[in-house]
């Protein structure tokens, strides 16, 4: 009988070195870290997250404790994790997989506030940045749809995974260790897509509680005294069935191809194939799905020096699941295939209208934050001249897009996904677009830059959250 999914990534990942990663694996990983880290100085600002640094530094402050990001306060584990995990959330600049699943600022918390507690070097804390994400990736894959369609958001549900993957890692479990801490995390992973639906914003608190439960999965694994189901994943009662509502790979549905998938895809070349090199970079307070259609459109005007007066007609051509956030069993209030502030069909006509959206702390392209869904060019453009079409087995993230002009004239684009998986100086370049925003400016953000170009020759995190403070 083969070996249970939860034991063979525990197997793996219980020997994995860093002289084990790729080269691409150890640049992406750093990229990644990079982003998010941006994102933490604009984010520990915010009124949100200050509010809940100021809770945590109540409720679970602690002299020898975890550093709070951007604020330099001590917290206990638990305490740390959530507030670091809002500080690198809250602004909006993170990463995607799948359409809706962003394990950044919940792994990347749990890798900075673990490989302070547990004294680790960044090189450690990058190889369980690569464990983590790669066991996220791996279980979302084809899974996201069903999840959703179940009533779950997939967010916190598989970044739950991720987190105790990168905990376990850092806290020098061993194989059987790191069995009983994903089964302990397949029980606590939560989150509903409710609030998706209806605005009601609970959302917010998804990714604080999956690092949270995380941490808190891998500790209580540490204790030694919970042996964890075997197949907490893919047994009668586990992951799957609960959560993607069948656990023989039967999907509810799939962005393309067959609604069946082999468990053991799940598994297959791990240690060769890397999944989470997929992983995309948002640079727009938007969904996944949003980011290659504004840039798709900034590109098609500057190119064909486009006169947003002159267009009859934008069309998107979309996967059609991606028309139907947050589930196509629960879409979103009012439909999310009609045009509204802050649809697709919004984000279409601001960058028609402007040639492009403001990044995350950025100035550029329009209104500026309130008054972006105020504008009323773009309003008036969304509601006269964008359509929207779901295009089943259309690829995820790749839009199509036509502007037909005035004159009859007919311009084509496409943006393929491969093109937001960026590497450590492609996310360079895109993140100078955010400076405006940054509280430090250019020096943080060259400053952070070269802290993370040679990252593993670190010995601690320590200066990483030196370089978060807020200025």
């Amino acid at each position: 009988m083969a070996d249970s999914i939860s034991r063979q990534f525990a197997r793996w990942a219980a020997h994995l070195t860093y002289e084990d990663l790729p080269p691409a694996v150890v640049d992406k990983v750093k990229a990644l870290v990079l982003q998010h880290l941006v994102a933490a100085t604009m984010g520990a600002p915010m009124p949100r997250a200050k509010e809940i640094v100021e809770l945590v530094k109540r409720e679970e402050g602690k002299a020898d404790g975890a550093t709070i990001i951007g604020d330099g306060a001590k917290a206990t584990r638990n305490g740390a994790t959530i507030a670091n995990c809002e500080v690198l959330h809250v602004s909006g600049l993170y990463d995607s997989y799948r359409m809706i699943t962003h394990p950044g600022p919940v792994v990347i918390a749990v890798a900075l506030t673990n490989a302070e507690l547990e004294h680790k070097s960044v090189k450690e804390m990058i190889t369980a940045l690569a464990a983590g994400y790669e066991f996220e990736c791996r279980l979302a894959n084809d899974f996201v749809p069903s999840t959703s369609a179940h009533g779950y958001r997939p967010a916190p549900i598989f970044s739950t995974m991720g987190a105790v993957m990168v905990a376990a890692k850092l806290m020098g479990l061993h194989e059987d260790g790191i069995v009983a801490a994903i089964a302990i995390a397949t029980s606590s992973a939560s989150g509903l897509n409710e609030a998706g639906r209806v605005g009601g914003g609970e959302q917010a608190l998804h990714e604080p509680n999956a690092a949270k439960q995380g941490v808190w999965a891998a500790t209580m694994a540490r204790t030694g005294h919970v042996k964890g189901s075997e197949t907490s994943i893919e047994g009668d009662a586990g992951f799957y069935n609960a959560y993607a509502g069948s656990r023989n790979g039967k999907l509810s549905y799939n962005f393309q191809g067959p609604m069946q998938t082999d468990l053991a895809k799940i598994t297959a070349g791990l240690g060769q194939h890397y999944e989470m090199l997929t992983v995309m970079f948002r640079m727009y307070s938007t969904a996944g799905f949003n980011q290659p259609v504004i840039d798709l459109i900034k590109e098609m005007r500057e190119q064909h020096h486009i006169d947003r007066a002159k267009i009859d007609r934008v069309t998107l051509f979309m996967n059609y699941l991606e028309t139907l956030y947050p589930s196509p069993e629960f879409p979103r209030v009012p439909d999310p295939s009609q045009a509204y502030p802050g649809s697709t069909q919004y984000f279409a006509a601001h960058a028609a209208v402007h040639g492009g959206y403001p990044v995350v702390g950025g100035r550029r392209y329009g209104p500026q934050s309130g008054e972006l869904l105020e504008d009323r060019a773009v309003l008036d453009f969304m509601m006269h001249h964008v359509r929207l079409v779901g295009v089943h087995d259309q690829p995820m993230f790749s839009p199509e897009i036509t502007i037909r002009m005035q004159d009859g004239t007919t311009y084509t684009g496409a943006y393929p996904y491969q093109r937001m998986e960026w590497n450590f100086d492609q996310i360079v370049e895109r993140l100078q677009e955010c400076v405006p925003g940054i509280p430090g400016g250019q020096g943080q953000l060259d400053a952070l830059v070269e802290l993370m170009r040679t990252a593993e020759t670190l010995p601690s995190t320590v200066r990483m959250l030196e370089l978060t403070a807020s200025k």
